[in-house]
């Protein structure tokens, strides 16, 4: 008796257990990321034709330098109970060395003109091979229809 109510405990513990996994290391491949084309959609453009490149609004834009170092993982945007407009962004070292990188936020209306000031520069540290988070929340509420994400190196 006592041994069927072990066996059965037992089972009990094995079926309930989640199963646990770990991640393999992490990797980049940046050249894939770069040859990846550019989002389509807003974009802010010079008013003289190519003049510069075009920047994609509701992304991420980033300096040489810090551009061959990370990866976005994730970009997300949603609306807050108050109509705010909160922003984040996962961003991948794909170096072997610790890395801080500034970023900063700007919001615009549907026309691309901006909402509010844009927020000040941000120091986001990020260990080797590994990801951390960028957040960041509007001032505005329904006026605010686009953002962008400016990333650049601290070094």
């Amino acid at each position: 008796m006592i041994a069927t109510l072990l066996l059965g405990g037992i089972a009990l513990l094995g079926g309930s257990a989640a199963e646990t996994r770990e991640n393999r290391p992490l990797k980049c491949r940046i050249g894939a990321a770069r040859r990846a084309p550019a989002p389509v959609g807003p974009a802010l453009v010079a008013n003289v034709p190519r003049a510069m490149t075009p920047v994609s609004l509701d992304a991420v834009q980033m300096n040489d330098r810090v551009w061959k170092q990370v990866v976005v993982e994730g970009l997300f945007a949603r609306r807050t109970p108050a109509d705010t407009l909160e922003v984040m962004a996962r961003i991948v070292n794909c170096t072997k060395a610790p890395l801080a990188v500034e970023v900063r936020s700007s919001f615009l209306d549907a026309s691309q003109y901006p909402t509010e000031p844009t927020s000040v520069w941000r120091v986001v540290h990020i260990a080797p091979l590994s990801m951390a988070t960028y957040q960041e929340r509007s001032i505005g509420t329904t006026a605010v229809a686009h953002y962008l994400i400016e990333l650049r190196s601290d070094q």
